[in-house]
């Protein structure tokens, strides 16, 4: 399977995961259920919710919030010489 057949086929599991997930009335099942749902979620709940916490928590230090506004090459023109002087060290 090429790569980009393999990102599709993931992108349609999500959706229906999604799907499925949203379609089930939690308020309607028995506190066993509920227990059931949250152990059959939590190893799809987790890692998403530590993607959202890490792209949504970037704290940078005063001294690094130009790299928000820098472009690519003007990173690279402050950082490589840098980086080859550390490494000639």
């Amino acid at each position: 399977m090429k790569r980009n057949e393999l990102a599709e086929a993931k992108n349609k599991i999500e959706m229906l995961t999604n799907h499925l997930l949203d379609s089930i009335d939690v308020d309607l099942l028995s506190d066993s259920q509920k227990i059931a749902y949250l152990k059959a979620i939590q190893p799809y709940v987790m890692p998403k919710l530590q993607d959202i916490k890490s792209s949504t928590d970037l704290n940078l230090s005063d001294n690094l919030n130009w790299l928000l506004g820098a472009d690519e090459d003007e990173v690279e023109q402050l950082v490589l010489p840098k980086i080859r002087e550390i490494s000639n060290g």
